[in-house]
């Protein structure tokens, strides 16, 4: 298994607090309508390959899915395109502040 920088969830809240930090989701659009950590993006693994290029590179991304897997590789891949991106250890599942259900507003 490859290496992906990550950080955990108190470290990421912090980040967050930066207005140049976002956070990906990199889930299925129906998982993220059932739960989501708030003012998250979505752009699906499937979609990531093509997607990429529609983020910008002065941004710092914290990407995660239920449980870091799928995180972990979408960390990978952006690292390998020129992009700063972390995975959020443990994803959403591990996530203790706040989250969100239903249609993304």
């Amino acid at each position: 298994m490859f290496q992906v920088p990550e950080v955990e969830a108190q470290e990421a809240k912090e980040m967050l607090r930066r207005e140049d930090v976002v956070l990906l989701d990199v889930r299925t659009p129906q998982e993220h309508v059932q739960v989501r950590i708030p003012n998250s993006l979505l752009v699906p693994l499937d979609e990531l390959r093509y997607a990429f290029k529609d983020l910008p590179k002065d941004k710092t991304y914290i990407v995660y899915c239920r449980s870091g897997e799928r995180s972990a590789f979408a960390t990978y891949f952006l690292r390998h395109m020129g992009y700063e991106a972390y995975n959020l250890a443990g994803g959403i599942i591990t996530w203790p502040y706040e989250k969100e259900s239903g249609p993304p507003k």
